[in-house]
Order: C-alpha cells, then sequence, then structure tokens
C-alpha cells in the first residue's frame, strides 16, 4: 500500500547586513538623500589603479525618494584634476511617457549642473525610490586626488506641484589618481 509522506521545512528570513564597501555611506544616510555610486574610484576599467588620462563613470543617485517630478543636481569638482566628458540621463524617470534631460558644464567654474523633469501625463506625474539620476563621465588630467560634492544649496528636488523637497543627507565621491 503507497504511503504518502508530506515534509514540511521553515526557516527564518535571511538578515543580510548592509556590509558592502558600495552600502557603507548609505547606512547612515537619512532619505530622502543624494549619492554617488561608487563613492570611492580609485581603479580604471581594467582593474588597474587609476592613472592619468583615464576614464571612468560616476552615477549621480537619489535615495528613498517620493514624489519627484524635477531635479536640479550642482556637483562640484577639481577642474583641474577632471576633465568632465559626458553625462547621460538616468533612470529615475524612466516610467515617463517624456522626460527634459539637460546639463550643464560652467567653463572654469569648477561645477557641472544636471537637470531632469517629468513631461506630465495624466498616468505618470512623479518617481518614487532609489535610482540613478544621471552618469557622469569624466577623464583624469593629473595625479592631484579629488573628490565629486553635490551642492547643498542648488541641489534640489520638486514635486508635481514644484515644491521642494528637503534632502537630508548629501553623499560624496573620492577619486584617487595613482
Amino acid at each position: 500500500m503507497p504511503c504518502l509522506i508530506i515534509l514540511t521545512l521553515s526557516c527564518d528570513d535571511s538578515n543580510y547586513p548592509l556590509d558592502n564597501w558600495i552600502d557603507v555611506p548609505l547606512q547612515t544616510m537619512e532619505s530622502p538623500a543624494v549619492f554617488f555610486n561608487p563613492h570611492e574610484i580609485s581603479t580604471n576599467q581594467n582593474g588597474g589603479q587609476l592613472s592619468v588620462g583615464d576614464t571612468f563613470a560616476v552615477n549621480l543617485y537619489a535615495l528613498e525618494v517620493e514624489n519627484v517630478a524635477g531635479i536640479h543636481f550642482r556637483v562640484e569638482y577639481l577642474r583641474q584634476s577632471l576633465e568632465l566628458i559626458d553625462i547621460i540621463s538616468g533612470e529615475l524617470f524612466v516610467d515617463a511617457y517624456d522626460t527634459l534631460f539637460f546639463w550643464n558644464d560652467s567653463a572654469g567654474s569648477g561645477f557641472f549642473d544636471v537637470y531632469s523633469f517629468y513631461l506630465a501625463t495624466d498616468e505618470y506625474t512623479y518617481s518614487n525610490g532609489t535610482a540613478s539620476l544621471a552618469t557622469a563621465i569624466f577623464r583624469t588630467k593629473n595625479s592631484v586626488d579629488s573628490e565629486l560634492i553635490y551642492d547643498r544649496i542648488k541641489t534640489k528636488m520638486v514635486t508635481p506641484d514644484n515644491q521642494p523637497i528637503n534632502i537630508k543627507s548629501y553623499g560624496k565621491a573620492v577619486i584617487s589618481v595613482e
């Protein structure tokens, strides 16, 4: 006579610590926040030490945002050490029907501005979550280490009603060149 045995296993949910080096700055940030990924840049695309003339990319991120319909990010950098090559649109407004995206590198001033806005429809007017807003591509000009820093006065996010969103934490990126 055949016998049916049902075995039920149960286990606790995994509790993964945020102990990856990429997660470290996020552990201390209060959202909504802006940060860079990666936050430490010291290797080139081939895995070696970042050298003069190498290019690298860094993502500009928003962390746990709600009801964002537009952004203006101003990022300060050391023009003597880094050459800004290009900025590419990120994923925050990817579900929008259409998005306005543009950037400006103010010659000689040591900062660049990134702007992105929903062109609203009845269905999509804002985004939520954690996502990349843009990717900045740089070339190293000399072996001086430098940082990318969000300008706390000029960096802004707004709701569909053009109400400011209070950014509570600002990350930075450190670039180490051999």
